[in-house]
């Protein structure tokens, strides 16, 4: 049997141990971790700089177009990467200028090249920005479950970094775990703080960019339901902000019970209704079934592990969000008022509840 070609690092990946223009030095490459989506052709790594007598850390994500020449068409390639790397700069550009404060934050962003030759396809941009203590997911799997207060505070920020952006027509569209971060140590409960991070797949809404026309521009995994079956609604709310809201809720299930809702559901779904096999549309007997599935997977899976005090206010919450009809998902005041899914009335309604279970919490400490 013949092994495959390894494929020869690109400029990119080449940047381990350099020091930057600005005096970042890139001290350690970062792993990606299996089936990551967003801005897929960048390389993460660790920088440091001296400030003085403090020591900075940035998380810096480095970008080259090697890869066009490999493709098919390399003009057509090279013309796809640069648009999607100014695309995703101009974002968070956007993000620093309004200083949304939920968003991980761009510091800076420059251009290097290692080439003796300074050959124009080993030019390198580098996006430096803030850095946290690490993604959601690696926190679970380093200390485990999470109290329903600090859960309740990943949702707050989560849906309020999802507002900014929805206030300024973005929209994420790849919501997951590993794109929330947790800028604190998660022990230090009165200090936390959790931004949403990537913004490699938005869509932005009265600007042509180069995901619009994809039939779902994030991880196809955590899409929502809707998606499964090829429907799209129409106007920018439902197709747009309510996918976010689902993403939200199912995060929600990923935080209390360790899956997320897109996972749990699938598996329940009767055959003859699956996706690739239901051709009745996305009409009403379809989403009644799923609707009732997901309330089942709420009561069964999720609900024993919130905190009996808030349990059923955040389960309504969480139904909310993850309503199958998109037309439908999300505060129902905000439906009936502006026709979309208002995710700027969560935060505090999860700040209220988390409130409340800090103090049912601490009260319940021997």
């Amino acid at each position: 049997m013949t092994t495959p070609p390894t494929r020869p690092p690109t400029p990119a990946e080449l940047l381990e141990g350099i020091t930057l223009p600005s005096g970042w030095k890139l001290v350690e490459r970062l792993s990606r971790p299996p089936g990551a989506s967003g801005s897929n052709f960048g390389t993460g790594y660790k920088a440091e700089r001296a400030q003085g007598s403090k020591n900075e850390v940035a998380f810096v994500k480095a970008m080259d177009f090697a890869r066009a020449l490999r493709a098919a068409d390399p003009f057509a390639e090279m013309f796809k990467l640069t648009s999607e790397a100014a695309f995703e700069r101009q974002a968070l550009e956007l993000c620093k200028d309004q200083r949304l404060s939920r968003l991980v934050q761009l510091i800076s962003w420059e251009y290097v090249n290692q080439d003796p030759a300074k050959n124009p396809l080993s030019q390198v941009l580098c996006l430096v920005m803030e850095i946290g203590d690490g993604d959601i997911r690696k926190q679970l799997t380093r200390i485990g479950a999470l109290p329903t207060s600090i859960i309740l505070h990943v949702l707050e920020d989560t849906a309020l970094g999802m507002a900014q952006l929805h206030r300024h027509g973005i929209a994420h569209q790849d919501v997951k775990p590993s794109n929330v971060i947790s800028m604190t140590d998660l022990s230090a409960a009165a200090k936390n703080l959790f931004k949403v991070a990537d913004l490699g797949r938005i869509v932005r809404k009265g600007t042509p960019g180069p995901y619009d026309l994809m039939p779902w521009p994030g991880d196809k995994h955590y899409a929502p339901p809707e998606r499964w079956y090829g429907y799209t609604p129409p106007q920018w709310p439902d197709a747009r902000e309510a996918s976010d809201a689902y993403m939200l809720g199912s995060l929600a299930c990923f935080l209390f019970c360790g899956v997320t809702m897109q996972s749990l559901l699938i598996h329940e779904i009767p055959s003859a209704m699956a996706p690739g096999t239901w051709a009745g549309g996305y009409n009403d007997p379809l989403l009644q079934v799923l609707r009732s599935k997901q309330s089942s997977i709420l009561a069964n899976s999720v609900a024993p592990t919130i905190s009996v005090d808030v349990r059923d206010a955040v389960i309504e919450m969480i139904k909310q969000l993850i309503e199958p009809d998109p037309l439908k998902r999300g505060d129902k005041r905000a439906r009936a008022q502006t026709g979309g899914p208002g995710l700027d009335r969560f935060p505090p309604k999860f700040k209220q509840l988390r409130l409340l279970a800090a103090i049912y919490e601490k009260l319940a400490r021997p």
